[in-house]
């Protein structure tokens, strides 16, 4: 093979600079795209997602490891270890992040993105969008890697999901996010099992949202389906019955204030 030479496009610009205080989603970020490929994002404002390709140089990342026990993976022996093209590890034959993120803003040569798990200074060597009629797999499929650290870990994991599915966070898609926190936290110890069925109210179509988005649930699949009723129903052996009116911070409430859960 001959040589493969990479040119940074531009670099990222963060508060986090030690990959151990990065938390798991990311934190907002900026990227400075390098003078000589300004003109490249002409347009760019079109899309609303891009594709961020990093080159991980700092925390100078094992080039030679093809197995690792991923974040979160409580079996440090054999059956705890992943090769490194089942997970997202800076740890790889070619150090390359790829992370997807929502363009808030572009000024001049900066884009700022909602959020990216690079660390500052990392060197970005191509930016792509995100093609809603390519990119988007909503049916897509995957078992658990590691469970969240917390329940606070989890809660942020949710609504990231929720917020990318809907579009925006609003009280009933926070109700959803602390919903499934509880049935996860109660019922499955963090874990996911997947493969959920769901049953909600016709009536709340933002939780109706959160839900989807949470759960990958449908109602062509028979994995989502609807009543009359002010509940919540989760693979027909936990019900939520929700509390009205809502508070004012849904995050910020004691699960008592949203909902009165029980077994069926």
């Amino acid at each position: 093979m001959t040589e493969w030479e990479l040119r940074p496009v531009g670099v990222v610009r963060c508060g986090i600079r030690e990959r151990k205080q990065m938390p798991v989603w990311g934190v907002p970020a900026g990227i400075e795209v390098f003078p000589e490929f300004e003109a490249a994002l002409h347009r760019i404002e079109k899309h609303t997602h891009i594709w961020v390709l990093g080159w991980l140089v700092q925390g100078s990342p094992e080039r030679d490891v093809l197995q690792v026990t991923p974040r979160g993976v409580s079996d440090r022996g054999p059956e705890g270890l992943h090769g490194v093209f089942a997970v997202r590890s800076p740890a790889r034959p070619n150090p390359i992040g790829l992370t997807a993120a929502r363009l808030v803003r572009r000024e001049g040569r900066r884009l700022d993105v909602d959020r990216l798990d690079f660390l500052d200074g990392t060197p970005v060597v191509d930016i792509k969008p995100y093609f809603i009629n390519r990119d988007l797999i909503f049916s897509a499929g995957g078992r658990q890697v590691g469970k969240p650290r917390s329940r606070e870990d989890l809660r942020e994991s949710l609504l990231v999901q929720a917020v990318q599915f809907h579009g925006e966070r609003q009280p009933d898609l926070e109700l959803g996010v602390r919903i499934f926190e509880h049935y996860r936290f109660a019922v499955h110890d963090r874990n996911d099992p997947g493969g959920y069925r769901v049953t909600a109210p016709l009536s709340r179509p933002v939780l109706v949202d959160a839900l989807q988005g949470i759960t990958r649930a449908t109602a062509g699949r028979g994995t989502l389906a609807f009543h009359d009723r002010p509940a919540v129903v989760i693979d027909a052996r936990a019900e939520y019955l929700l509390r009205e009116p809502p508070p004012a911070d849904v995050l910020a409430a004691s699960d008592d204030e949203l909902f009165e859960f029980r077994l069926i």
